[in-house]
């Protein structure tokens, strides 16, 4: 079964986690810790539904093993700081609510076939993790804070579930979330694809981490400042789409390790666009034989002090689809080194406006080391280097395009590249008002197409200046 579609029926069973299995009445025990009473001793004696009422602070390590338990209230403090705070083990339908969590190996660990809910609730300063989900269980966090934890905020792991909603999770000395080993995760939409956004900040190293063929929709949500990545696709699929992805210490988004996103569009090919800025380093890497899709995404000024680019493609493939705008970068707006950029809508059923590219600090985009781009709709202009530079046998196709205003030549090509560009094309590219050459070619590079100067003009250097054109 295709991960996706399993996480679809996992959410469906997870719908009921809040129900009490008809015919059954559940019982009210009400438990004071601060007057000594015992939460485990309440657990062990249940023989049906029960809803326990806790006060006061409970030094425990509390193991939830029977169906349908609701605990609300209380504050818990791990007896042993070796083992988890609250075990849920094995068990249907429980409900953790209202709860303070400190310290423990674990804060909350859901494990073996569980399905919670936690909302509400504060957990912070364990030893390792704030809230896990693993061996196949399903977990809900809504309303939740998750901090100040010694590794991980939230771990989704061996095939398990994850609904994050309306939470913080913030402070973790590792990743906020860490979703991995064909486990699958929605952040930041609920049960119904409502939208429930998260705050996912200030994080030891990823905002959110999604790795080894796991998937995770993720939608809707503030990540921001965290010390590595903002989000990571590491040979897994993800969904990212409406975020706020800004001032992270690493990228905003890196796909790697032929990992498959969703950047800006949602699976029914729908836009819902990213807003990836002010990054340390690239705003979105695609790299080690990675795939993406990226629409309607604004990305800027991402590696003002690194000068790295907007977009990196290395190794890799994505497709700019249209109506991105990357721009005010500090190195490249696009950079692909031994990859392949497609840019335009292909066979995509609906039409989008063209990809902006402008303002960056270096190039508008570069082609290294055997690049191959094919450029369909664009717009490349005003950046403070050329339009579009390929080295190193790099090669382009274009039309349909605009490289215009650049502080430098609109197109320059070194090492034996080359630049298709094709008389009967309609409409043709248009090079442009470029402080220097409109197309020029250096150390062996080359012209492929119809007449050179067409659609080439009003440049402050001249218009091309390359060898001869190949078959007119």
């Amino acid at each position: 079964m295709k991960i996706i579609e399993k996480m679809v029926l996992v959410l469906l069973v997870i719908g009921f986690l809040g129900l009490i299995v008809p015919g059954l009445e559940a019982a009210e025990i009400i438990v004071r810790c601060n007057k000594g009473e015992s939460v485990q001793s309440a657990l062990d004696g249940l023989t049906g539904p029960a809803t326990i009422v806790v006060t006061g602070t409970c030094h425990e390590n509390l193991v939830i093993k029977n169906d349908d338990v609701i605990l609300q209230g209380g504050t818990y403090e791990a007896y042993d700081p070796t083992q988890a705070t609250i075990f849920v083990q094995g068990a249907r339908r429980v409900a953790i609510k209202s709860v303070t969590v400190k310290g423990g190996l674990f804060g909350v660990l859901a494990s073996r076939d569980v399905y919670l809910t936690l909302e509400d609730s504060l957990i912070k300063e364990t030893t390792s993790r704030g809230v896990v989900s693993n061996f196949g269980s399903s977990v809900i966090v809504n309303n939740c804070k998750i901090k100040d934890n010694t590794q991980l905020g939230i771990f989704v792991n061996d095939n398990s579930a994850l609904i994050l909603t309306n939470s913080t999770i913030t402070g973790n000395h590792g990743t906020g979330v860490q979703v991995q080993h064909a486990s699958s995760a929605r952040i930041g939409q609920d049960i119904a694809g409502v939208a429930a956004p998260n705050k996912i900040t200030n994080n030891g190293i990823c905002g959110v981490a999604v790795t080894m063929s796991a998937y995770a929709l993720i939608d809707g949500n503030t990540i921001t400042d965290n010390s590595g990545d903002g989000v990571y696709i590491d040979g897994a699929s993800a969904t990212v789409i409406n975020n706020t992805i800004l001032n992270n210490q690493a990228k905003g988004v890196e796909v790697s390790g032929s990992g498959h996103a969703r950047i800006g569009t949602a699976e029914n090919n729908q836009p819902g666009p990213n807003t990836i800025e002010s990054n340390r380093q690239q705003g979105i890497v695609i790299a080690q034989g990675s795939t993406a899709y990226l629409l309607n995404n604004q990305i800027k000024s991402n590696g003002l002090t690194t000068g790295r680019a907007g977009v990196g493609i290395y190794r890799a493939s994505a497709r700019l689809i249209g109506d991105n705008i990357i721009e005010a970068n500090g190195g490249h707006g696009v950079e692909v080194v031994q990859g392949t950029l497609f840019q335009g809508k292909g066979d995509w059923s609906f039409t989008p406006g063209p990809d902006i590219i402008k303002q960056n600090g270096y190039s508008g985009i570069l082609a290294w080391n055997s690049a191959s781009l094919d450029i369909q709709n664009a717009t490349v202009t005003n950046n403070a280097q050329n339009g579009i530079v390929l080295s190193l046998r790099s090669t382009l196709r274009i039309y349909n395009a605009t490289v215009s205003d650049n502080q430098l030549s609109g197109i320059v090509l070194h090492d034996g590249s080359s630049v298709a560009r094709y008389s009967t094309d309609s409409p043709r590219d248009n090079i442009t008002d470029n402080l220097d050459w409109g197309i020029i070619c250096f150390g062996g590079s080359n012209l492929v197409g119809g007449t050179g100067d067409s659609g080439v003009s009003g440049n402050s250097g001249g218009q091309v200046h390359c060898p001869p054109i190949i078959f007119p």
